[in-house]
């Protein structure tokens, strides 16, 4: 099993898939492709050219927002690139693609079905779910898994995302392309996979009641406007904005909500307020329940931008007379990327040193979905999620 990561920053679509997949030896022996690109590509074009040219190989594919990282480095967008996925093992991969109808479960069963009956392994466990689905419905999609397996399979997952909030996210596989639906990889490698999930950020003394919701806009907390109390929490760290849009700046302090306690400590997962509404409430990109208790969360520069290999080295035993890192897919959340910009080749340079300078791809989402460690499913916000592939050694 190996890996080969491949970037174009050429904005014509065919001639980008045709860098993309220059050079690329034993094309008949991909076991998968794996594709994220910023918006300024067409990726129905993008996904015709590589059925074209790849007619029977798994491709899933994911909008990106502002750029991708692989082992190369932070890659600033328009960019276009690909992890290639070898495995000649004992294994299957599928992918399964619906656009989202009246019921969630209804459409993440379906592209479940598709997956599996792809990959020749209907009623099997996945070693893994690899999960793209557009902003909107990731707890549902997340809970109709967990039905459908009834066990809990590893996910890693990220919600696409595009450069300014505005709906010009889209989600592909070989079979189909959405705009509003969820796409999913199901698979069966013939090595080792270890993944991890988890927040870079920690509890303020700042926290209260959710007491009024509207879908996913906080209202109120304790019985006061949410966005009143949500400044004097930051102490208006965040400043103003003309057309209340705080996505950048308020992933410094997001809300967090305990999940479980893992040796006594707590984990939370997160969510990432996009700006302030007209009626003084706040905009998530996570579903909140009224009565959920909310914390203040704060992260720290030097904290942000470690995580990532942070979750690498946990993800897998560490021993490295046992083991063989070959590869891994990892899903970093929008916000933090645009507020460490700058320093995103120090997050690229830590993320090598976990991975021995290995391939990797990387995608920055508005939304993360995997496990806890106390075995939770989650979708969150301002995550990090990693697949780590490696191979015991004999």
């Amino acid at each position: 099993m190996k890996f080969l990561s491949k970037v174009s920053y050429s904005l014509d679509d065919k001639i980008a898939v045709d860098e993309l997949l220059s050079g690329v030896e034993n094309a008949d022996d991909i076991a998968c492709l794996i594709c994220y690109c910023t918006e300024e590509y067409s990726t129905l074009a993008v996904q015709r050219y590589f059925v074209d040219t790849l007619p029977n190989t798994p491709v899933h594919g994911c909008t990106t927002c502002h750029g991708i990282m692989t082992e190369t480095g932070f890659h600033s967008g328009p960019v276009i690139g690909v992890l290639i996925i070898y495995d000649s093992g004992i294994n299957a991969y599928g992918t399964g693609i619906e656009h989202f109808s009246d019921s969630i479960d209804r459409s993440t069963f379906s592209a479940i079905d598709k997956a599996l009956k792809n990959a020749n392994r209907e009623g099997e466990i996945p070693d893994l779910i690899l999960l793209h689905s557009t902003p909107g419905n990731e707890e549902k999609v997340m809970a109709a898994i967990d039905k459908k397996f009834g066990t809990e399979v590893p996910i890693i997952g990220g919600s696409a995302a595009d450069n300014q909030v505005s709906g010009n996210w889209s989600i592909f596989t070989e079979e189909s392309l959405s705009i509003n639906g969820v796409s999913l990889t199901v698979v069966f490698a013939s090595q080792s996979i270890y993944s991890s999930f988890s927040a870079g950020h920690t509890p303020t003394r700042y926290s209260g009641t959710v007491t009024k919701v509207r879908n996913r806009i906080l209202l109120e907390i304790d019985h006061r406007p949410a966005a009143t109390v949500y400044n004097e929490w930051t102490n208006f760290h965040l400043g103003g904005s003309d057309d209340g849009y705080i996505f950048e700046k308020s992933s410094v302090y997001p809300l967090g909500r305990k999940v479980g306690s893992s040796y006594n400590y707590p984990y939370f997962k997160l969510s990432h307020s996009i700006r302030e509404t007209e009626c003084n409430g706040i905009e998530l990109f996570t579903d909140i329940n009224e009565g959920d208790t909310i914390y203040l969360m704060q992260g720290s520069k030097q904290q942000l931008i470690s995580r990532a290999a942070n979750i690498i080295h946990s993800s897998y035993y560490n021993d490295m007379d046992l083991e063989e890192k070959l590869g891994a897919i990892n899903i970093f959340c929008a916000g933090p990327m645009l507020n460490l910009k700058q320093d995103m080749e120090e997050v690229c340079e830590q993320i090598n040193q976990a991975l021995n300078g290995l391939p990797y791809i990387c995608p920055f989402t508005f939304g993360e979905q995997g496990r806890l460690s106390g075995g939770e499913n989650a979708h969150g916000n301002l995550m990090v999620s990693s697949a780590t592939f490696y191979r015991l050694k004999k």
